[in-house]
């Protein structure tokens, strides 16, 4: 009773907070849309049994015209309303082909939009230049994506550049904020600037419904403006690749793509994206193949009607939503890497959350600071993170003297002490974690999947 109490109130704080921070969001304002990653870099050397382990059931190449309408008419017959097409940038050939995509998707009452690799530029003027491109000779096309009315963008690895960074870059390109900007990975510090978050993958988690709770929680308590994009995935496999961390999540004949899709509903997301429509070099495609047929699109369209048949969440319900207890994680993982031999805690249960600021979690390194397999010297260096480093903190230890951080852009937890971050205060509002003996931690991916095509069509 007294922790149903804490939670209600915890609820009614954040509800007037922001009532008087934040502007009002009606259900109108954000309809249940899903998206799916769509990558336009396949050529005739795609299609091989040393790049792929399965098969388009009409393999293609990504300039054809014909195979853009189809996967179009494809997708739009699931349930997809959008692709998100991974692009490198203005003069690549996936510029040209978002063209086409864009004149195509016109017509069939589709849309498109961009996964910006924010890590492809090395200067803040190359990134600035690239936005620019987007926002003047791209969003103006009729069938780019909007939400509420407004462009929307999805980013991959804003993390190259830093909060204060990208609040800058953003005053620049997007003064009046008349864009929505997604951001992706495990560090909801970057909703001081962006309008949402997603995340990539899943297929590291070990319990798909506690990482998706998780992450709703977090970005809804970062503003009730927030949108919270909720993935969706059937399964990832790339051990084709060359990849030290290479894994796979088992598909199970669609079991966890059902699996991902009810955990993603039972958040009430505001959005839902699809990782993803083709990427065959990673194994999570839902394009029709070989192995399954059309069996991953026969499944989306039944959860998508699933997904707009419910109301979008009203600003009380976000509130509440953000103030509930995240469900007890899974201990054992289900999805270990092959070659990864990084040992990482173990997530162990949150305290009921408190209305906190996104602000008050942007800690920061003092230094230069080693990031540890566990919260003590005895535990492994794993790598370093550089000075004035944003920090997502997901817990600490029990004295504080260690703080568990998000590592690195997979969800798994790193940790750092304590004694070189800054402010040194308010530990005390982070869960303490439970963690294995230093030979006993179980290993998990250690670096986001990269993108297979990036290299070819750079």
């Amino acid at each position: 009773m007294v922790r149903n109490n804490l939670i209600r109130i915890a609820a009614f704080v954040l509800l007037l907070t922001f009532l008087f921070v934040c502007p009002s969001t009606t259900s109108a304002d954000q309809p249940p849309r899903v998206f799916a990653f769509y990558y336009a870099w396949f050529d005739e050397q795609t299609w091989t049994p040393d790049h792929v382990a399965d098969l388009p059931a009409e393999p293609y190449v990504s300039r054809d015209p014909n195979a853009i309408a189809r996967h179009i008419d494809q997708a739009a017959g699931a349930g997809i309303d959008s692709f998100v097409v991974s692009w490198l940038g203005p003069g690549n050939p996936t510029d040209e082909r978002l063209r086409v995509l864009l004149d195509i998707a016109g017509g069939k009452g589709f849309s498109a939009t961009i996964d910006f690799e924010a890590n492809r530029y090395g200067s803040r003027d190359a990134l600035i230049g690239a936005l620019v491109h987007v926002r003047d000779q791209l969003m103006p096309h009729g069938a780019f994506s909007r939400v509420n009315g407004k462009p929307v963008l999805f980013f991959w690895r804003q993390q190259a550049r830093s909060v204060e960074e990208w609040q800058e870059i953003r005053n620049q390109v997007d003064p009046n904020r008349d864009q929505i900007w997604i951001a992706e990975g495990v560090n909801a510090a970057y909703q001081r600037v962006f309008d949402g978050h997603h995340l990539y993958s899943i297929a590291w988690s070990p319990d798909v419904n506690h990482t998706l709770s998780d992450w709703s929680r977090r970005i809804r308590r970062a503003g009730v403006d927030k949108l919270w994009v909720a993935t969706v995935m059937p399964g990832y496999d790339d051990t084709l690749t060359d990849r030290a961390d290479r894994f796979a999540r088992d598909r199970r004949n669609g079991d966890f793509y059902r699996e991902t899709w009810n955990a993603a509903l039972a958040t009430r997301p505001d959005l839902v994206v699809i990782t993803s429509f083709n990427e065959w070099v990673e194994g999570s495609m839902i394009e029709p193949s070989v192995s399954y047929g059309n069996l991953y699109l026969d499944l989306t369209r039944e959860f998508a009607a699933q997904f707009k048949s419910s109301a979008p969440p009203s600003m009380e319900d976000k509130m509440a939503l953000a103030a509930s207890p995240t469900p007890h994680p899974t201990l054992e993982p289900t999805a270990a890497p092959a070659a990864s031999s990084a040992a990482t805690a173990t997530r162990g249960p949150s305290p009921t959350p408190t209305p906190t600021p996104i602000a008050l979690a942007a800690y920061r390194t003092t230094g230069i600071l080693r990031v540890r397999s566990g919260p003590g010297v005895e535990y492994d260096v794993i790598d370093r993170v550089p000075e004035n480093f944003v920090l997502d903190i997901l817990g600490r230890s029990a004295d504080s003297a260690w703080l568990a951080i998000a590592y690195p852009d997979y969800g798994s937890l790193g940790w750092v002490s304590s004694e070189f971050v800054t402010p040194s205060d308010g530990l005390d509002q982070f869960p303490v974690e439970l963690v294995p003996a230093p030979d006993t931690a179980t290993p998990v991916p250690t670096s986001s999947p990269n993108r297979s095509g990036a290299d070819k069509l750079s």
